[in-house]
């Protein structure tokens, strides 16, 4: 009888787990933005260089190739800006203007970066809130720049730079439903080229699982793992 009885506790459990796994299949989570810069165009229609150029370190990242800032001004400090297109929506993946709105929805925002040899050149990802009209909710979040660039590793022997990831999340404010994502491409007065390259750039968001969801999991969890353990 006491076996009967653990056997359909435990099956219980399982359902519990069950449940609560199809009930987090249902929410919400998209990856708004991947590009690894790859194919013959790319999302910021930016120049690429080839990893086979050797004008960085290898990206342990992976990939054949990056982007850079294109030509700047010959002996003068120059800004290039790449924008992704139009405004891209945040109302994918399940996700839902309620969601947002009551504090939900976390981002995450992630890239790659280095530069030449000891130049200051650098680049920045800039993602821009934007509400149902396409006006700016708050100040960009941003990965990469000036310091982190100039903080990466060179090789001893060649000079060439390392790649770093930088990355950042936190929650979509309320009200936001698009965003705008554009690399900043800076040089310093010497060269012309922009040498800030950038890869692997990706944005995602995602529900935050809410406190009954977890509790299900952890439930479920404890139970399999007694299941386990009884037999």
């Amino acid at each position: 009888m006491r076996r009967h009885s653990t056997h359909v506790q435990v099956h219980k459990g399982l359902a519990i787990l069950a449940g609560a796994f199809s009930f987090a299949g249902s929410v919400g989570a998209a990856t708004i933005i991947s590009e690894g810069f790859e194919g013959a165009a790319n999302i910021f229609s930016a120049p690429t260089y080839a990893y086979s150029l050797n004008y960085t370190l290898p990206n342990p990242g992976g990939g054949l190739n990056y982007m850079h800032g294109g030509a700047g001004i010959a002996n003068s400090a120059s800004t290039s800006v790449f924008t992704a297109g139009s405004p891209l929506s945040l109302l994918v993946g399940n996700i839902t203007p309620a969601g947002i709105d009551s504090g939900l929805v976390t981002y995450n925002l992630y890239a790659q970066f280095s530069t030449y040899l000891a130049q200051g050149d650098y680049g920045t990802v800039h993602v821009r809130f934007l509400d149902a009209a396409n006006v700016a909710l708050s100040a960009d979040v941003t990965v990469g720049g000036s310091a982190f660039v100039s903080a990466l590793g060179t090789d001893p022997l060649t000079g060439n730079r390392a790649w770093g990831a930088d990355s950042i999340s936190g929650l979509v404010p309320p009200g936001a439903r698009f965003i705008e994502m554009s690399v900043f491409e800076d040089k310093t007065p010497s060269g012309l080229i922009i040498d800030g390259y950038v890869d692997n750039i990706n944005f995602s968001i995602a529900v935050v699982p809410e406190p009954s969801t977890a509790a299900l999991f952890g439930l479920g969890s404890s139970l399999l793992w007694f299941w386990r353990r009884r037999r």
